[in-house]
């Protein structure tokens, strides 16, 4: 037998993700190797999984010793980068979010990454519509710091990122107000409506 152990079993894999998904982060550290962060396919199924337990200190934790032991935030899995994955679930504390958030961006989660589904992260972040923006502020402050966020870039729709957030005004204005002020303190003409 080598220095190495060999790669999980079908059978441990799915334990491991049963855990990411649902467990504490004791019970998953009770299990994990390191390695398992950087295995080609379990380390990006555990970092999606890990990013949707329903437990914030979980969720944190489990993230943060992935990334810790060089899983890849830049990681695609279903079209949806880790952002789309984290922003579009419905279950978060925000504030207590928001060094995860800024971990996954510094780590290279991509800020601009389109995906059919929910657009860009900002997107899937502002679809949430049974949270205000005001409860959304810490993840905005996040992505509207981020110096490579792009309201103007193409997006879902038709419609670029801020076209398809004007479209939902009635739900978003703090949030169309924030992005035709980063434009502006940009120096980047804010352009006119579009139709819907």
């Amino acid at each position: 037998m080598g220095l190495f152990r060999k790669s999980r079993s079908v059978e441990e894999g799915q334990e491991l993700r049963r855990l990411a998904t649902r467990g504490s982060l004791e019970e998953f550290l009770a299990v994990y190797r390191p390695a398992d962060a950087t295995d080609a396919e379990l380390g990006v199924d555990l970092l999606f999984e890990a990013v949707r337990n329903k437990d914030i200190a979980a969720r944190t934790g489990i993230v943060t010793r992935l990334l810790d032991d060089g899983a890849d935030a830049t990681a695609i899995r279903k079209d949806a980068g880790i952002l789309q994955h984290l922003l579009s679930y419905g279950v978060h504390d925000f504030p207590a979010e928001v060094p995860l958030l800024q971990r996954l961006l510094d780590e290279g989660a991509d800020v601009n990454r389109v995906d059919r589904k929910n657009g860009t992260p900002l997107e899937a972040l502002a679809a949430q519509f049974k949270f205000s923006d005001e409860q959304l502020a810490p993840f905005y402050d996040v992505l509207l710091a981020h110096p490579r966020l792009d309201p103007l870039q193409d997006s879902v729709f038709g419609r670029t990122v801020l076209g398809n957030v004007r479209n939902w005004r009635d739900g978003r204005p703090d949030l169309v107000a924030r992005l035709e002020q980063l434009l502006v303190d940009r120096g980047v003409p804010v352009p006119p409506y579009e139709n819907a």
